[in-house]
């Protein structure tokens, strides 16, 4: 259970929250241009742009979450556990297990045009990282300044279509979100008018009465929709600083505390990350759930050239500031 969000305003703004029972190690972790990355089935890529973002380092190779590139090109995998189906090796296409996808379009790629281009000449594997850790049905969104993209492995390969919202979650596919948007499309942030029954007076017993119907539980399709309407309904600001925290409050909307959703399997998934990355100045910030103060780590241009990965930690105790 995942949310991602584009905006696009003063800045080029991209984050998500990572909705988990536990957490699996992740880090911020900066791929320079000098760190040969090698893909399992299309040989090693020796130069590329640089690399940053939230991801679990193992046997020295960084497996992203979500992450941007040097020219301000972002992309973020989300579970998609009842539709996503990887195929075995094809002929004609780039072959790429679904672990490699995000560092396999942003060492190639400058912008959504490209990404698109290479994406619907490449072939998402059933292949797996190790015994230990499995290929995850997933789906993914690209985007940067112009715009984003949706990719959907299916029965007939990968789907790569405009994402106009700017927003995705998890099953079902992006098609049904996108037209289920057409149920809310006279929601608002303004008073509204009384178009039941305007012969009759009628009084407003609050503010917000505009938005009256928008879902508020956890579901995949509720979190959609309300993740569309903050990001089209929230004064975003101007500086870097206003626009990056009107970004946490639009994510506030969708994270989940807590033991307010219990699975099958009886576990408690919470938003153990949010992340908002500006693509104009390449600064990943972040919160965890143990920590509300949003931390920051920009991409240092003195490293970029280095031999390997570089990583930032993310675990920290709630940061609380005591007034005297």
């Amino acid at each position: 259970m995942c949310t991602a969000i584009s905006i696009t305003k003063e800045y080029h703004l991209f984050g998500r929250t990572l909705d988990v029972d536990k957490a699996y190690g992740e880090e911020i972790v900066i791929t320079p241009r000098g760190f040969e990355i090698d893909f399992l089935f299309e040989g090693a890529q020796k130069k590329h742009p640089a690399i940053m973002g939230a991801a679990y380092l193992t046997c020295g190779k960084p497996l992203y979450f979500d992450a941007v590139n040097e020219y301000g090109l972002a992309m973020a995998g989300l579970n998609f556990p009842k539709s996503a189906r990887y195929r075995k090796r094809c002929e004609g296409f780039y072959n790429v297990a679904s672990f490699e996808l995000i560092p396999w379009v942003l060492a190639k790629c400058k912008s959504i045009f490209e990404a698109k281009e290479l994406l619907n000449k490449s072939n998402v594997t059933e292949n797996s990282f190790s015994d230990t850790l499995p290929a995850t049905p997933m789906h993914w969104i690209v985007s940067d300044k112009s715009g984003s993209l949706t990719v959907e492995p299916g029965e007939n390969g990968l789907s790569v279509c405009e994402n106009p919202f700017g927003v995705l979650t998890n099953d079902p596919p992006f098609s049904y979100h996108a037209s289920r948007i057409c149920d809310f499309i006279s929601l608002g942030a303004h008073v509204p008018q009384n178009r039941m029954c305007p012969e009759v007076e009628t009084e407003l017993y609050s503010y917000g009465m505009g938005a009256v119907g928008l879902p508020g539980d956890f579901s995949s399709s509720s979190r959609f929709v309300r993740a569309v309407y903050a990001k089209n309904h929230t004064d975003m600001g101007s500086s870097e600083a206003d626009c990056v925290s009107a970004f946490f409050h639009v994510m506030d909307t969708v994270s989940q505390p807590r033991g307010t959703v219990v699975t099958e399997r009886k576990t408690r998934p919470m938003t153990m990350y949010t992340s908002c990355i500006n693509t104009d100045t390449l600064t990943y910030y972040f919160t965890t759930y143990n920590c509300r103060r949003i931390r920051a780590v920009a991409m240092p241009t003195f490293l970029l050239n280095a031999s390997s990965p570089i990583a930032y930690p993310m675990t920290c105790e709630e940061d609380v500031l005591y007034l005297d």
